[in-house]
Order: C-alpha cells, then sequence, then structure tokens
C-alpha cells in the first residue's frame, strides 16, 4: 500500500510541476488574442419555391487576407446554412426571410454567395472590425447590400456650396 501512495503523491507533483511550467511560459496564450472576433450578420429575402421556405447555404470565400487575426477566427471557405421562415405575402410575392450570424471571420476581402430563386447572387465585401458587417442578399437584386444604395458622401448634397456652383452639368443630360 505504500508503493501505491507513493505512485499517486509523484503524480501529483508532476502535475503540479507541469501546470507551474505552463503559467512560467504565459498559459499558453497569444498575443493575437486580443484581437476582436469579427462576426458579419448575413440576411436573405428570397421568393418562395413552391410555397415553402427551405434553408439557403452561404457560402464565404476569402479572397485576400488583411493584417492580423484572431487565432479563432476563419481564414478558408466555409458555408453557413441560413434557416429560412415564411412564406409572407409581401407586395403579392410569396418570400422568405432569413438572418443569422458567420463564424468569426479574419479580416480581408470575403466573397459572398448565396443560391436565390431568381439565380446565384454574390458580392465582395472589405471584412474589418469597423466595416459595414451587414450581408443582405435580396431575390433579384445584384450584390449583397440589399436595396440601392443612398447618395453617398462624394456626391455632394443639393444645399452645398459646390453644387451651387456648377448647376448645369447635371440637368443637359436629362434634358437632352
Amino acid at each position: 500500500m505504500a508503493f501505491q501512495k507513493l505512485s499517486g503523491l509523484r503524480a501529483f507533483g508532476i502535475a503540479a510541476a507541469a501546470a507551474m511550467t505552463l503559467a512560467a511560459c504565459g498559459g499558453g496564450g497569444s498575443a493575437n488574442d486580443e484581437l476582436p472576433l469579427i462576426r458579419a450578420t448575413v440576411s436573405i429575402k428570397s421568393v418562395s419555391q413552391g410555397g415553402r421556405c427551405d434553408a439557403i447555404r452561404v457560402r464565404m470565400t476569402p479572397k485576400e487576407l488583411i493584417g492580423q487575426a484572431n487565432k479563432y477566427a476563419n481564414n478558408r471557405m466555409m458555408v453557413r446554412e441560413i434557416a429560412m421562415t415564411g412564406p409572407t405575402d409581401e407586395g403579392g410575392a410569396p418570400m422568405c426571410n432569413g438572418s443569422d450570424q458567420t463564424l468569426p471571420l479574419a479580416p480581408g476581402m470575403w466573397e459572398f454567395s448565396a443560391p436565390l430563386a431568381s439565380g446565384s447572387a454574390q458580392c465582395q465585401r472589405l471584412i474589418r472590425a469597423d466595416s459595414d458587417l451587414a450581408i443582405q442578399f435580396i431575390d433579384g437584386v445584384d450584390g449583397c447590400s440589399g436595396a440601392p444604395a443612398a447618395p453617398s458622401a462624394a456626391e455632394p448634397a443639393p444645399d452645398s456650396e459646390s453644387s451651387a456652383a456648377e448647376p448645369a452639368p447635371a440637368a443637359e443630360p436629362a434634358a437632352g
């Protein structure tokens, strides 16, 4: 019996020494643990197929990775299945709706694609912690940002000084 107790104490001593060694080396973490986990939200609005709303598989493929990523971020092609609900009557059309978050993505340029009733929809989006992380597919609309974007900051507002200085060029093509 003394042999069994001694062997249990020896195993405990080895385990304690291993734990102290790991603690002395920084606990096994890495420098990029502090980087954010970036998740995009994918929303889909698609026409119902035969009155059913089946799940849609969205493919996410990295095109160009930029900078460093958290060690838990994905940097390879993956597929996320988005559960769809409905159909609901939206303007006379039976529509299916679904939304879900991606797994963590590494920062960079990603391609998103989804098979919709009107055909395959795809786009590329820059994924960063401070960028627009809403990916929206709407059946019949190109790209993945939904409805056409509102005028950007590059186009001056009608009451700005630059538009008052050059009023004619924008009106000429519409008149002709």
